[in-house]
């Protein structure tokens, strides 16, 4: 029974946990910043993937450890919580176990190294909050926030046109109510458009291209039932056809009597029911997404009807279905609602690949200038506030406990893992860049000009990095906690030994 189980204890699994955990943190720590590096990520297919985004390159890492899952999932539930920090949240951990590992084997007891990191995450978030300001208004704060989540990614190119889109989506739509579409064009010519897009044409051509009143969402097959019998009287079959038409006549006529502009249908739909709308004036859409219908079900304030038969008027959505886009190669149909609060964004983008990572970017930059909308509270940014922090730790009141105190200090080194690796990206001398930051923390590493200056222009939002701090520090200490490890051995080895 012992040997299916493998078992680290005491500062041999302290020592393992650190290891994987800087691993992790290496992996990504090379992505962060203007100047940060891409991954090719291939999976088992042979399906590949070329990002900088720390979230990305951990979901695809694809490690079984559960260290490295650990810290995973401490980076997904940053993303999940305000959208971005992933990377920094990664790297800041990775840091603070390192950092703890040199203590404890000089003989610092690990809970005195969680007293220590526990002062100095309360010390540095007070830092972050006096040192931030608000923005002019929510549009210019969220703006700014979009460029710096976009900043270093392959979106960066089109970084004025994409900020503002998400500065705006962001005070038109929650994150979770805008939906992002790729589509081949030049990124230029991206746009937001209010309401939902459906990658779809009408059923028939018409001159027509708005339509205004009743909305219909049918999630079933709009035809006639089909007869699963083998006939060779023709009587037989033409008593069938006329069962048919009798049912497609019925349906279409429910749907004349309650005065329906737009049909928007998740599956099929039969061409009596095509002609019977183009005669009537009514768009008619087949082969929509079920996100899709559900989205639009929330911006007309309508519900998806599963069953025509059984229809209520109050289970119709009511707006405006516009046909755009018919003189280029991508025509598409706006269905806009009572509900202003559901957005669309349309991404152009060169190729495939490009149009994956740009969708990446924008997730990222709507949901911090979402948060950043609603509350303009910003820092400084490019390694600043990091540096700012640092500095109040070191200058704080010393702890009772000196071993204590040796840990605070150690917080206060790793939270300059940010600037370091700005610097280090950019090929800076990290000595000089950290000793500039160290006499004047009010500046900020820039790496474009490889020169350590004035970098208030760059902001992040402060429930950003506080979420980023506390979030490192607590997954940190729950690994410094962890004093054993009991690992089973995999499954194909216990077959193996067994068959052999």
């Amino acid at each position: 029974m012992e040997d299916e189980f493998e078992t680290l204890r005491g500062r041999e699994a302290q020592r393992y946990i650190v290891s994987k955990a800087v691993e992790v943190g290496e992996r990504v720590r090379t992505t962060l910043g203007p100047l940060g590096y891409d991954k090719m990520m291939v999976d088992k297919m042979g399906e590949f993937q070329l990002t900088n985004d720390g979230a990305s390159i951990l979901k695809m890492g694809g490690d079984r450890d559960p260290v490295a899952r650990i810290v995973a999932q401490a980076a997904k539930a940053q993303e999940a919580r305000v959208f971005d920090g992933t990377t920094g949240t990664t790297i800041t951990l990775a840091e603070l176990l390192k950092l703890a590992m040199v203590l404890i084997e000089k003989g610092v007891q690990t809970n005195a190294v969680m007293n220590g990191y526990r002062h100095a995450l309360q010390i540095a978030i007070e830092t972050a909050q006096s040192n931030a300001t608000k923005g002019d208004t929510p549009y210019e704060a969220a703006k700014k926030v979009a460029e710096t989540a976009i900043t270093g990614k392959s979106a960066e190119a089109y970084i004025e046109i994409l900020s503002d889109i998400c500065a705006k989506a962001a005070e038109a739509a929650k994150p979770d109510n805008i939906k992002l579409i790729g589509r081949p064009g030049n990124p230029k010519d991206a746009e937001l458009v209010e309401g939902v897009v459906i990658l779809k044409q009408n059923a028939y051509p018409t001159d027509k291209d708005t339509f205004t009143g009743k909305i219909l969402l049918l999630d079933e097959e709009l035809g006639p039932p089909q007869a699963n019998v083998n006939l060779a009287d023709p009587s037989k079959i033409a008593e069938i056809a006329k069962v048919q038409q009798q049912y497609m006549e019925e349906r279409l006529s429910a749907i004349d009597e309650m005065g329906i502009a737009t049909v928007l249908c998740q599956k099929g739909m039969d061409s009596r029911a095509i002609q019977h709308f183009r005669r009537k004036g009514i768009l008619a859409v087949r082969n929509i997404r079920k996100s899709d219908m559900h989205r639009i079900a929330k911006a007309t304030n309508g519900e998806v009807v599963a069953d025509l038969a059984d229809i209520m008027i109050e289970e119709l959505g009511s707006g405006t279905c516009k046909i755009r886009g018919e003189d280029g190669p991508n025509p598409y149909i706006q269905a806009v609602g009572e509900n202003v609060n559901v957005a669309s964004i349309i991404l152009p983008a060169p190729t495939e690949q490009t149009a994956a990572e740009f969708s990446r970017a924008m997730d990222d930059a709507i949901g911090v200038a979402y948060i950043t909308a609603k509350n303009p509270l910003t820092v400084p940014g490019a390694g600043s506030i990091q540096a700012r922090m640092a500095a109040a730790i070191r200058a704080s009141e010393p702890m009772q406990s000196s071993r204590a105190e040796l840990a605070k200090l150690a917080f206060a080194d790793a939270l300059m893992v940010i600037p370091r690796t700005l610097a280090e990206t950019a090929a800076m001398d990290i000595i000089d860049t950290l000793f500039e930051l160290s006499i004047n923390p009010e500046l900020g590493v820039d790496p474009l000009t490889e020169c350590v200056r004035d970098m208030t222009h760059v902001v992040e939002p402060l429930e950003l990095v506080v979420s980023c701090l506390n979030t490192a520090t607590e997954n940190a200490i729950s690994l410094l906690r962890t004093d054993e490890i009991q690992k089973s051995r995999p499954i194909q080895e216990t077959f193996a030994d067994e068959m052999s």
